[in-house]
């Protein structure tokens, strides 16, 4: 993966961590997909998430369901290349994640 990893593969902890069902109040769960805050800014996903889930905080989390992801690949058009190569990529973890729960959680720092 380009932008995303998973927990066994992160080095640090400035992360963005993506978590399937509601948030456990753990941290680094094997099935997470993470980003690293460099990338996480770096690739405009940080622009493109907190414009599009004004409920986002950076220290907080917040829970996004189906209908709401789909919103927010509808609203990707209107961002450049890299944001929407992200999001493709997350894209694959996000459908993985819907067939077995009706949300998923992102985590901030």
């Amino acid at each position: 993966m380009k932008y995303f990893c998973t927990p066994d593969k992160r080095n640090g902890t400035c992360y963005y961590e993506f978590q399937r069902g509601g948030f456990n109040e753990n941290f680094w769960l094997e099935d997470s997909l993470l980003i690293h805050d460099d990338d996480w800014y770096d690739s405009g996903l940080e622009e493109f998430f907190f414009a599009e889930l004004p409920d986002l905080e950076e220290y907080g989390n917040v829970q996004v369901d189906a209908q709401t992801w789909k919103a927010l690949l509808d609203r990707a058009f209107e961002y450049d290349e890299v944001v929407k190569e992200a999001l493709a990529e997350l894209n694959v973890w996000v459908k993985e994640t819907f067939a077995e729960n009706d949300i998923f959680t992102i985590l901030g720092l």
